[in-house]
Order: C-alpha cells, then sequence, then structure tokens
C-alpha cells in the first residue's frame, strides 16, 4: 500500500506545479511577471470572494478561470454585456467575382440581427474560405462596441466606447477603404424593404487604402431608407447619437447604424464583391453569447 499512497502523493505534486508552470507561462505571453507559488495560492483564495464588476465578465481584470480561447481587451473603463437578445435576423451571402468570373469559395455568410427592445445591433461574419469569424457589437445604450475576431478556435477583440464618427462595424468593403459616401438618389425594394442608393469611391493616394491592394474601388450601396423599418430599437437611441446620425442622413452621408441590403464593390484590379440579401426574419428572439464565437 505505501507504494500506492507515494504514487498518488506524487501525482498529486505533478498536477499542482504543472497548474503554476502553466499559469507562469500564461502570464509570460501577456507580458506579466511570472508569481510565485506562494502569491499564486494568495490569489487563487481572492478569487472565491466577488469582484467588482462581476456581473461583467468583461470587465473581470484578474480571472485565471477566463477561457484563453476568448481574450477580451480594448478600453477597461467600457461596460459591454456578454449575451445579446435580438428579433430581427438579416440574412445576406457575398460572392467574389474576378473579371465575370466566381470565385469559389470567396465570399462571406453574414448575419446581422437588430433589437427592438433596446438600442442594440450586431454584425456576424464568416469567411467561406477560412472559416474565419468577425464579429461586432453596439450597445448605444452603454455607448460600447465590441470588435471580435476568431481564427482556429481562438478569439481576440476590443471594446471600445461607441463613436458615431469613428465606428466601423465589420463589413465587406469595411467603410475605412472609403474617402466619401453619398445619396445618389436612386431607390428601389429589396427583401421588402425600400432602399436608396449610395456611392462612394477612393483614390491610390487615399491614405485609408494603403494597407489594401483593393485601391481604387468604387461602392454602390443600397441602405434602407427608415432605420426603424429593421432597427425597431432605433427609438430608443440616445439623442447625443440620434441628432448626429439624422444630421448625417441629411448632409446625404451615412452613418453605419443600419447596415446595406445590397451592395457592389468593383475594384480597380478587376475583382468585384457583391453583397446581397437572402432572407430577413422579424419577431423570433434569440439570445447571442460573445463566448460562442469559436461554436461551430
Amino acid at each position: 500500500m505505501k507504494p500506492l499512497l507515494l504514487f498518488v502523493w506524487l501525482t498529486m505534486c505533478v498536477s499542482s506545479l504543472q497548474a503554476q508552470w502553466l499559469k507562469k507561462m500564461t502570464d509570460k505571453i501577456k507580458g506579466k511577471p511570472a508569481q510565485s507559488a506562494q502569491a499564486q495560492t494568495k490569489e487563487d483564495e481572492e478569487d472565491d470572494t466577488t469582484a467588482e464588476g462581476e456581473e461583467d465578465p468583461l470587465y473581470v481584470k484578474k480571472d485565471p478561470k477566463q477561457d484563453p480561447a476568448l481574450i477580451i481587451g480594448g478600453d477597461e473603463t467600457v461596460r459591454i454585456d456578454s449575451t445579446f437578445e435580438f428579433d430581427v435576423a438579416v440574412y445576406q451571402e457575398t460572392a467574389a467575382f474576378q473579371g465575370n468570373q466566381l470565385v469559389k469559395d470567396g465570399g462571406e455568410d453574414i448575419v446581422i440581427y437588430y433589437s427592438s427592445s433596446a438600442p442594440q445591433f450586431s454584425i456576424q461574419m464568416t469567411s467561406k474560405s477560412t472559416s474565419a469569424r468577425y464579429q461586432y457589437f453596439a450597445d448605444f445604450a452603454k455607448e460600447s462596441q465590441l470588435s471580435i475576431t476568431a481564427i482556429n478556435g481562438i478569439a481576440s477583440g476590443d471594446k471600445e466606447v461607441l463613436d458615431i464618427n469613428s465606428m466601423e462595424p465589420v463589413f465587406p468593403g469595411e467603410t475605412g477603404y472609403l474617402s466619401q459616401l453619398l445619396r445618389t438618389g436612386g431607390k428601389k425594394v429589396i427583401a421588402g424593404v425600400a432602399c436608396e442608393e449610395y456611392v462612394a469611391q477612393n483614390g491610390k493616394d487615399d491614405p485609408r487604402v494603403t494597407n489594401t491592394n483593393h485601391a481604387p474601388m468604387v461602392a454602390h450601396v443600397w441602405i434602407p431608407m427608415e432605420p426603424h423599418t429593421l432597427f425597431h430599437g432605433y427609438g430608443l437611441i440616445p439623442d447625443k447619437y440620434k441628432i448626429l446620425i439624422e444630421k448625417m442622413r441629411i448632409e446625404g452621408s451615412y452613418a453605419p447604424v443600419v447596415l446595406p441590403l445590397e451592395m457592389e464593390l468593383d475594384y480597380g484590379n478587376g475583382e468585384r464583391v457583391i453583397t446581397s440579401t437572402s432572407e430577413i426574419i422579424m419577431g423570433e428572439p434569440r439570445k447571442v453569447r460573445i463566448a460562442d464565437i469559436n461554436n461551430k
């Protein structure tokens, strides 16, 4: 029996040392100094107490139990929910072309969620070729936004203060590539929703296209004429945001609060990317958890 007890004791010691070693390696990767075994024991005891802000799991600064497959950084003062509830879903698909030739698996599958009971929306986009996932959450009530990218089961993102002038939801041909987006006066109905056309273009000397081989580009974008047609919670957006959004609409420009239902991007190298809406579902409540980004 003594050899058996000795084996069990050694196993427990090795497990404890492995746990401490993994913690040190994690801290090293994150740029933290390695902790002693005594300090680690103290931190483990502190974890059993209730920390300030624990109702927001994204706000916790120290949590050794945090899922290493999802890392959220950015502004620590920004508060954002871990779960969102939506009841409007817009299903879209993008297709990529080289000239007139369709590029196999060259686009993305997209779902845009809107809420009727809160000023919140989200974009979920998955690459057909790499299965990489991109998600964006905007919460006007908490004045916060979160962008996440997940590749091969590892996700990371940043939360920031929501700013209408700088917000860029993940979407094909993000607005960072564009130097202008102006209303043309064109109108048409897409999936039962009245839309109006906007056109944008950039040039080779545009500083916002320095990191892409797609310049120059011309974009034809069709956006719902009335935001509340899909975004029923639009009326709940705080006035300081809504005033700026309406000002931009009157001037003929665009704030990315209600996303396009159709878009065609024509690049100078002969590539084209077309985004189309396949289905719009209203009145179907669903919950979206940030932590589910890695779930297939």
